[in-house]
C-alpha cells in the first residue's frame, strides 16, 4: 500500500515555534490528477466532532477530486481559526480504493489572558478593543494586534521603547493554556531640549511656544512629557499654523531627529525647517455679495486696522512697506465669521470660497497675495415647522413661550441656539447632547424644519432636616417646593422652620401666565418667630404677606414691569440686657405697608448658571405715608449683571459644551425718609444676610468700615446703613446642569445715609467658589481673601475666610 501527502499546512506561527512546510512539488501535482475518494478519516480533533470537520472540508466520500479541491478544503479548515496545521494523506488498498486521512493539529485553547509589566495604560481597554475572550482557540492575529496596540498606546504616553513578549502557560488540563503578555515599558521619554534648524524670522522660543511638546522646565507643569501623537500634530499642523500667522505660506518641516539617552530616558529634539518668504496683502476684494454691502464684509477682515505693535516687522525681517502681512489664521476666522453672518440672516445654503492668489514679485522683491471672497448667496431659508419632543410632563406652550424662532421666520443659527438655551433655562429639563437636542432638516423646497428634543427631570422636592448652630439653636425644617406645578410652570412652595429659637411658616404661589396670558401673579403668606442673638436683637415676630402682579413692558419679550404690595406686622422682644433706650425704641412694634414698582429686563440663558445674557433691574418701594402703617420712606434699589462666554473649553458635538464665562455685576440701593424698621436697612459682609461680600465675616462691613463681630464698644445696631453699593467680577465654568466653579472679585461698602454713598470707597475681597444644585436647594462653598479686614483695635488684618451658602448660587 502506498501513501503520499496531498497537501501540507499553510500556516506559519513563528512566535510559537510552528514550522511551515512547502507546498507539493510539480511532479507530485502531475502524479495526482484525479482521485476517487472511497473513505475519509479524521485524526487529531478533540474540540470538534468528525462530522463538523468533514462539513467544513467541502467534499465527501465518493467524490472525484483533484489537488485543487483538496487545497480549497484545507483553506476552509484553516479559515475556521481552530488549527495550527492541516495535512491530508491518501492511501490505496489492494483493490485500488483510496482513503484520505485528515491530520489536524489544533490550536491551544486560551482559558485566560494576563498582562504583566503594564502600568501606564489599562489592560481592560486592550481586551475590549481587540476582543479577547476566554475559551477560544489562540488567534495569532489577535496576539499581533495586542502587541501593536500596547506599543502604540505607550508611545503616545512617551514610552517609545516598549517591548511585548508572549508566553503560553499550560493549564490544568491538556490543550488548555493561559496566555501571558509580558510588557517591558522601558523608560519614559522626557524632552530636555528642543532645537530648530533653518529658522531665521522666528526664534526657537517662539516656535517652542507654538508646540504642545515642550522641554521640561523649572515649574511643576513644565514636565517635558513626550506624546507621539501630539508631537506629530506639532510638526504637521501647529508649526505650519504659527508660520501662517506671520505670512510664511511656503513653510515646511524638512525633518526631525530625536536623540535619546537609553539610560535616563532624556531626549533632545531637533526640527529642521524651511521658512520660505513672507507674503503681504496686495489687494482684498469681495465678489457676489448682494445681501450685505462690501464695506461691511471687508470690515470683518481688515489687516490695515491692526495696531502699530501688531504691524511692526519681525526682528530681522524687512521693514514695513505699507502692505500688511498676510495672516492665515485671521483670514480663516474672518471667513468663518462671514459664513456665520450669512447663516444668521437666513442664507443657510450660501457658499463662500476664500481665494488666495499668489502674485508675481513686485519691484521691492517681496511676494504678495490677492485675497478674494467669492460668494454665492443663493436663496434665504425660512422656518417651516418647529417641533418639540420629550416633554412628557411640561405643557408644550410653556416650552414654546421660550422660543425666539417661530414658523415663517427667516432661518438663523443664533436664534436656534438662543431658543435651546432659553428652554434649558426653565430648569425643568436635563441637558441633552447638542447633536441630539437639535434636529435641523430641510424640506424639498429648501425651507427648514426644526425639532427641539428635551428630557424631563424631577422638579418637585420634599425638604426636611435638622441643624444645631449658635445663631439659631436647635432647629428643624420641612417643606415642599414645586416650580412646575401641573406642568405649566406655576410655582408652589410650603416651608416650616421650627426650633427652640425660631418658628417660621411660609406658603407661596406664583403663576407666570395667568389664564394663558403673559401676565404673572404671585401671593405669599408668612408667620415667623426668629431670634438674632448674634446681633443683640432678641426675638422678632413677623406676620403678613405679599401680593404681586407683572406684565410685559409695552409687549416686550424680555422686559417686564411689576407691582408688589406687602403688609407685615413686626414685633421685637428685646430681652437682651445691653440694649439702651434708643436701641429698644428702634426694635418696637411696627406695621409695614409697602408698594414696590419694579422694571426688569432679563435675557440670561439660565436663571442659576448663566453663560450669556444680562439681567438689569431697578425698583422703588414706598413704605408708610399715604399707605398707612409706620414710617414714611422710599427705598430705591438697582442691580445689573452681565455674562458672556470668553472661551469654549469643550466643543465636542456629542457632549454639552463647556464655556469659560465672564460675569460682571453691580448691586446697590439707598433709603430716603423716616425708616423705623431696623431690618429694612442694608447689611453687608459674608454670604448669609443681605448682599454678599466674601472674605469677611457676616455683617462686619459697616458704615465705619470693617468692624469684627467681637469689637468692644461698637453697637450692633450701627452695623447697618441706609445706602450700599457692591461690585462683582467673576470667571467661571458650568459643568453639566448643576455644578458651577468660579474665581471672583468683590468690592463693596455700606454707608449710614444716602448722602454718604461713595462708589470709590469700597472694601475688597477675592477668591474661588463652587456651587451645586441639589434636591434640597442650591449649595455653595466660597474661599475668599478679605483684603481690607481689620482686627478689633483697627489694625490691618487681611486673611482668608471660608463661607458656606444654602439657597444661593452666586
Amino acid at each position: 500500500m502506498r501513501q503520499y501527502v496531498l497537501l501540507p499546512a499553510l500556516l506559519t506561527l513563528a512566535s510559537f515555534g510552528v514550522r511551515a512546510e512547502p507546498l507539493l512539488g510539480q511532479d507530485q501535482q502531475t502524479r495526482v490528477q484525479l482521485v476517487r475518494v472511497d473513505s475519509i478519516a479524521v485524526t487529531g480533533n478533540t474540540r470538534l466532532a468528525t462530522p463538523a470537520v468533514l462539513s467544513e472540508l467541502g467534499f465527501r466520500a465518493g467524490d472525484e477530486i483533484t489537488y485543487t479541491v483538496v487545497q480549497r478544503g484545507v483553506q476552509r479548515l484553516m479559515a475556521t481559526g481552530e488549527y495550527d496545521d492541516v495535512r491530508i494523506y491518501a492511501s490505496d488498498d489492494a483493490l485500488g480504493r483510496t482513503t484520505l486521512t485528515v491530520n489536524l493539529v489544533e490550536r491551544p485553547t486560551i482559558v485566560s489572558y494576563r498582562f504583566e509589566g503594564l502600568e501606564h495604560i489599562g489592560s481592560g481597554a486592550i481586551r475590549d478593543t481587540v476582543g479577547l475572550e476566554s475559551g477560544l482557540p489562540l488567534s495569532p492575529a489577535a496576539v499581533h494586534e495586542v502587541g501593536y496596540l500596547i506599543r502604540a498606546e505607550l508611545a503616545e504616553q512617551g514610552y517609545m521603547a516598549a517591548m511585548v513578549d508572549t508566553l503560553l502557560v499550560p493549564g490544568d488540563r491538556p490543550g488548555l493554556y493561559r496566555l501571558v503578555f509580558d510588557v517591558s515599558e522601558g523608560r519614559r521619554i522626557v524632552v530636555t531640549a528642543l532645537e530648530f534648524e533653518g529658522n531665521e524670522a522666528l526664534s526657537d522660543g517662539e516656535l517652542t511656544s507654538a508646540m504642545s511638546v515642550r522641554p521640561e522646565g523649572f515649574f511643576w507643569w513644565e514636565t517635558g512629557e513626550f506624546r507621539d501623537d501630539d508631537y506629530r500634530e506639532d510638526l504637521a499642523v501647529n508649526l505650519l499654523e504659527h508660520y501662517g500667522q506671520h505670512g510664511y505660506l511656503d513653510f515646511q518641516v524638512l525633518g526631525d531627529t530625536m536623540i535619546v539617552d537609553p539610560t535616563t530616558g532624556k531626549a533632545k529634539l531637533v526640527v529642521r525647517v524651511e521658512e520660505g518668504r513672507q507674503y503681504r496683502i496686495a489687494d482684498f476684494q469681495v465678489e457676489g455679495n448682494e445681501a450685505f454691502p462690501t464695506e461691511l464684509l471687508q470690515a470683518r477682515f481688515n489687516p490695515k486696522s491692526r495696531s502699530l505693535l501688531q504691524r511692526l516687522p519681525l526682528i530681522g525681517s524687512p521693514a514695513e512697506k505699507g502692505d500688511p502681512v498676510f495672516n492665515t489664521h485671521e483670514w480663516r476666522d474672518a471667513t468663518d465669521e462671514i459664513m456665520q453672518l450669512y447663516r444668521n440672516s437666513g442664507f443657510l445654503y450660501a457658499q463662500i470660497d476664500p481665494v488666495v492668489e499668489r502674485l508675481p514679485e513686485g519691484d521691492d522683491g517681496d511676494p504678495r497675495v490677492r485675497l478674494t471672497w467669492k460668494i454665492d448667496e443663493l436663496n434665504q431659508a425660512y422656518i417651516k415647522l418647529v417641533g418639540i419632543t420629550g416633554n412628557t410632563t411640561t405643557h408644550e406652550r410653556v416650552v414654546r413661550d421660550r422660543l425666539v424662532l417661530l414658523p415663517g421666520d427667516v432661518y438663523g443659527d443664533d436664534r436656534i441656539v438662543s431658543s435651546y438655551q432659553a428652554i434649558q433655562g426653565l430648569g425643568f429639563f436635563d441637558p441633552v447632547p447638542p447633536n441630539e437636542a437639535l434636529a435641523v432638516n430641510p424640506d424639498d423646497q429648501g425651507d427648514i424644519n426644526v425639532t427641539f428634543k428635551v428630557k424631563e427631570k424631577s422638579t418637585g422636592n420634599i425638604q426636611f432636616g435638622a441643624s444645631l448652630a449658635p445663631t439659631v439653636g436647635l432647629a428643624g425644617f420641612i417643606g415642599y417646593e414645586q416650580p412646575n406645578l401641573f406642568g405649566r410652570a406655576k410655582s408652589g412652595r410650603f416651608r416650616w422652620l421650627f426650633g427652640s429659637r425660631s418658628n417660621d411658616v411660609e406658603v407661596a404661589y406664583s403663576d407666570p401666565a395667568v389664564l394663558g396670558s403673559r401676565n404673572s401673579l404671585g401671593i405669599s403668606l408668612r408667620n415667623s418667630r426668629d431670634q438674632f442673638s448674634f446681633l443683640g436683637l432678641g426675638r422678632r415676630r413677623q406676620t403678613g404677606g405679599t401680593l404681586s402682579f407683572g406684565t410685559p413692558f409695552f409687549g416686550s419679550r424680555w422686559t417686564r414691569i411689576s407691582v408688589r404690595y406687602s403688609l407685615f406686622r413686626d414685633q421685637y422682644d428685646a430681652d437682651v440686657d445691653d440694649l439702651d433706650l434708643e436701641q429698644r425704641e428702634l426694635l418696637g412694634v411696627g406695621t409695614r405697608s409697602s408698594v414696590e414698582l419694579r422694571l426688569t429686563r432679563d435675557t440670561r440663558n439660565h436663571p442659576l448658571f448663566p453663560t450669556n445674557g444680562s439681567r438689569n433691574s431697578a425698583a422703588i418701594e414706598f413704605t408708610g405715608g399715604f399707605l398707612g402703617g409706620d414710617g414714611d420712606y422710599r427705598k430705591i434699589t438697582f442691580e445689573s449683571s452681565w455674562h458672556t462666554p470668553i472661551a469654549r473649553l469643550v466643543s465636542d458635538p456629542t457632549r454639552t459644551p463647556i464655556d469659560l464665562t465672564l460675569g460682571l455685576g453691580l448691586i446697590g440701593g439707598f433709603i430716603e425718609g423716616n425708616n423705623p424698621f431696623y431690618l429694612e436697612r442694608f447689611f453687608a459682609g459674608g454670604v448669609r444676610y443681605g448682599p454678599k461680600l466674601r472674605g469677611y465675616d457676616e455683617l462686619t462691613i459697616t458704615p465705619a468700615g470693617h468692624v469684627p463681630q467681637d469689637a468692644v464698644g461698637f453697637s450692633q445696631l450701627d452695623r447697618v446703613g441706609e445706602a450700599y453699593f457692591i461690585l462683582n467680577a467673576s470667571v467661571g465654568i458650568r459643568l453639566g446642569g448643576s455644578f458651577f466653579f468660579n474665581a471672583f472679585y468683590d468690592a463693596g461698602n455700606v454707608w449710614a445715609t444716602s448722602h454718604g454713598l461713595n462708589p470709590t470707597d469700597l472694601l475688597r475681597g477675592f477668591g474661588i467658589g463652587v456651587s451645586l444644585v441639589t434636591p434640597m436647594g442650591p449649595l455653595g462653598i466660597d474661599y475668599a481673601y478679605g483684603i481690607d479686614r481689620r482686627d478689633i483695635v483697627g489694625r490691618p488684618d487681611p486673611g482668608w475666610k471660608l463661607h458656606f451658602r444654602f439657597g444661593q448660587v452666586f
